[in-house]
């Protein structure tokens, strides 16, 4: 039996809207500056819940006291970055992009299960003592814990410049090279300022964590005068 040219793009049509249906249409892709935007934020509220943590920790005058603390603290960290990954989870970049938010979420969840061990850990000793729990091999644990945290965010660290350079504009320009960025001027500033509210004197500290220092090599990057903003002129 033959198929008229119109059944035949209407059976097109058909078999294309059921595919969608079952295996779901591909997710569009998220704006750079949204996810560049999202990230900042994302890197002050970990810093902000760490800062606060430590200085809770400074106003204890008995060691069994940081373990409410900790407790307290690692599971404000747990949620922030559960909601951090549920936020990025609806993201996606297109390539070479794509990626990129499947490694961060990546991370996060690392950085959950070990926050989640550290309460566990301090659950054990607010408790107080318990036959069979070996106290010492628990507390052992937890400068282990922090290694492996610092680690994650030392990874983050170096995930800065791939991060910065979803803004970059690839049109290259007469000398073949990528000098402008996706982003306005008044957009670019409006991120240098979000950083600079976020964080403050802290971006200009020697012993900054990777936290900041990721949030400090953004800054720069945005700073940098070979990155022309979008509404800039394209020069020879």
């Amino acid at each position: 039996m033959k198929i008229g040219v119109t059944s035949r793009i209407v059976l097109a049509v058909a078999f294309a809207t059921s595919s969608a249906a079952i295996f779901g249409a591909e997710k569009s892709e998220t704006s750079h500056l949204e996810f560049v935007t999202e990230y900042i934020r994302e890197l002050a509220a970990i810093e902000n819940l760490r800062a606060s943590g430590e200085q809770e920790l400074k106003r204890i005058t008995k060691s069994e006291e940081s373990y409410p603390i900790a407790i307290h603290t690692s599971t404000l960290m747990s949620l922030e970055l559960g909601s951090q990954i549920r936020m990025l989870k609806r993201m996606h970049l297109n390539p070479p992009f794509d990626d990129l938010i499947p490694n961060i979420t990546g991370f996060y969840e690392a950085k959950m299960a070990l926050h989640q061990r550290l309460i566990e850990i301090s659950k054990a000793f607010v408790a107080g003592p318990e036959e069979g729990v070996d106290y010492g091999k628990l507390a052992a644990e937890v400068p282990e814990i922090r290694a492996r945290n610092d680690y994650i965010d030392q990874s983050l660290f170096e995930s800065t410049p791939l991060i910065f350079a979803t803004l970059i504009d690839p049109k290259e320009d007469s000398k073949h090279h990528t000098n402008h960025l996706i982003i306005t001027k008044a957009e670019r500033a409006k991120l240098i300022d979000d950083i600079t509210t976020d964080f403050g004197a802290k971006l200009e500290r020697k012993d900054q964590n990777f936290t900041i220092g990721a949030a400090k090599a953004l800054k720069d990057y945005l700073l940098k005068k070979d990155y022309k903003s979008s509404d800039d002129p394209w020069g020879q």
